[in-house]
């Protein structure tokens, strides 16, 4: 397996421990074609680039390339912020950004304060009852398809990581607008059931993400390889490697 693209890594600008450049420089290192900086959006507590830092990312990030043969992308990992699928991307940033990619975190500030209850509230009740677990289910899977439906996401990252979705709906969702859902090698633990579920679904297409955090993880692919063989997931479904027999 080639790895040619990673769309999903982070810096110091959010919770990384790298700058832009040594990822860069570790995706140069790794063979890569692509490297996305993909800091979370505004509306993740405590790790969010607050919305008057963006600018400042987007000049480091423009900076930055040119600098070796690997592209260098100004990605975002926007939140979903609301049931009706709202993200919390600036409005001013969205026309510079090279990829939209989208996750479902359990740490947001909503869009509103009648959002607080479907991402906090339901969650405690979930813990007591079945029936909410149901509704808490219903509820982020909504949020997700909605999210897809309204905006032009190429990518939604770890489904099923932190909070529970019904995962073959949202490839569905995926498969008619042309979005991608990522196989986490940093979470593949967590998120091997909702890809087998995902993959059920013939037409979705998958792309590996390091979601690194130090710069030495840059391109790193290797646990999602196992499972995308562990799972038999055809090969030419996930897009951002080159197999090699």
């Amino acid at each position: 397996m080639r790895s040619l693209a990673d769309y999903h890594t982070h810096t110091r600008w959010s919770h990384g421990r790298g700058s832009v450049a040594d990822n860069l420089l570790a995706a140069e290192k790794a063979g890569l074609e692509e490297v996305g900086i993909s800091e979370h959006g505004p509306n993740l507590l405590f790790a969010g680039v607050p919305r008057r830092r963006w600018p400042a990312l987007k000049e480091a990030v423009a900076r930055a390339r040119g600098q070796g043969k690997t592209r260098l992308l100004f990605n975002i990992e926007a939140n979903v912020v609301s049931v009706d699928g709202e993200i919390d991307v600036p409005p001013s940033v969205m026309p510079d950004l090279d990829m939209l990619l989208v996750g479902l975190h359990p740490r947001i500030l909503p869009a509103e304060l009648g959002a607080c209850w479907p991402f906090y509230g339901m969650r405690w009740l979930a813990l007591l009852s079945r029936r909410q677990r149901h509704l808490l289910f219903d509820t982020y899977t909504k949020a997700l398809v909605r999210c897809v439906e309204r905006y032009q996401v190429d990518i939604i990252v770890h489904p099923g990581y932190g909070l529970p979705i019904d995962s073959r709906a949202l490839a569905q969702a995926c498969a008619s607008r042309g979005t991608r859902l990522e196989i986490n090698c940093k979470h593949i633990d967590a998120i091997a059931r909702d890809i087998a579920l995902a993959a059920e679904i013939p037409e979705v297409e998958f792309v590996f993400g390091s979601d690194a955090h130090v710069p030495w993880a840059v391109g790193r692919f290797e646990a999602g390889c196992d499972l995308a063989d562990r799972l038999g997931l055809d090969r030419e479904r996930i897009v951002n490697v080159d197999w090699k027999d």
